[in-house]
């Protein structure tokens, strides 16, 4: 090895030994449910300044499908909490992760696929997003806002199932979140359900005070017979502008399908919620 060789090393090695620092961006905890009767992994993200500025509490936004997109909606909210104009208020995010989707957030139990019909050997499945709700709201945020300096402020997000626990949460049960985020929600589950029902669910109710917003991916697989398009748009153009006194946004994503339109649909979601 070179003289040189070895003054590089040198000069470098205080940089390996030193510079090296773990970027943390959330903690894990464990919560041992009594009502869904097992452990639920959740991952934590506390503001920027959380530790500084001792006075300032801050709304909540509880994630699905947080072993998915917890990294993205960081990145998220940190882009658009920031800048010359800020569309998110510094917020704690609570990620909740996996066990069952289908169990946790579908509100019916069902055979059905997403062309509506019922194949001979399908089994019903799901129906336990009561269940879920209740670990969600009197368990989890019961230890968020014991553990937390939380506003009384609450954020639901998710995407597909989880979009369809964030709708049915909206129209049956209102007053439990202020701001609801549904990325393509599969609301063809179950014939389309909570779809047909919709229009009854929300008669007579006030929704001042709420926020929705709903993304959509719009780029149909032609090898698929899906009604799951027919319910979303039945729901955005003939229900949800019936609502009174609810602040809602939706969008079309042309060029995404299902499984790609989540982060553009929780970005736009965001700016458009927060941007008023």
């Amino acid at each position: 090895m070179s003289k040189i060789h070895t003054l590089i090393i040198f000069l470098l090695l205080p940089l390996t030994m030193w510079g090296q620092e773990d970027i943390c961006i959330g903690k894990t905890f464990v919560l041992n449910t009594t009502t869904l009767h097992e452990e639920r992994i959740y991952w934590i993200h506390l503001p920027e300044n959380y530790e500084q500025d001792t006075t300032q509490t801050y709304q909540v936004i509880y994630l699905l499908d947080g072993d998915s997109f917890f990294h993205s909606l960081i990145g998220i909210s940190k882009t658009l909490a920031s800048g010359r104009r800020t569309y998110l208020p510094p917020s704690i995010i609570v990620g909740i992760l996996n066990i069952d989707r289908t169990r946790d957030f579908t509100p019916t139990s069902s055979a059905s696929g997403r062309d509506g019909k019922i194949s001979p050997d399908s089994l019903p499945q799901g129906g336990g997003s009561e269940m879920f709700s209740h670990f969600l709201t009197e368990e989890l945020r019961t230890v968020i806002d014991s553990a937390y300096r939380t506003n009384g402020q609450n954020m639901l997000i998710g995407h597909s199932y989880a979009g369809l626990f964030t709708l049915n949460t909206f129209l049956r049960h209102t007053e439990l979140f202020d701001t609801y985020l549904a990325v393509d929600p599969s609301l063809w589950w179950n014939q389309g359900k909570l779809s047909e029902e919709s229009s009854e669910l929300i008669k007579g109710k006030d929704f001042t005070g709420k926020s929705l917003y709903i993304g959509v991916s719009s780029r149909k697989q032609a090898d698929q017979a899906n009604i799951h398009h027919d319910k979303v748009n039945y729901l955005l153009s003939e229900v949800l502008p019936q609502a009174a006194n609810l602040c809602f946004f939706n969008k079309f994503f042309p060029e995404e399908n299902h499984g790609t339109v989540a982060i553009p649909g929780i970005y736009d979601g965001i700016k458009q919620l927060f941007g008023k």
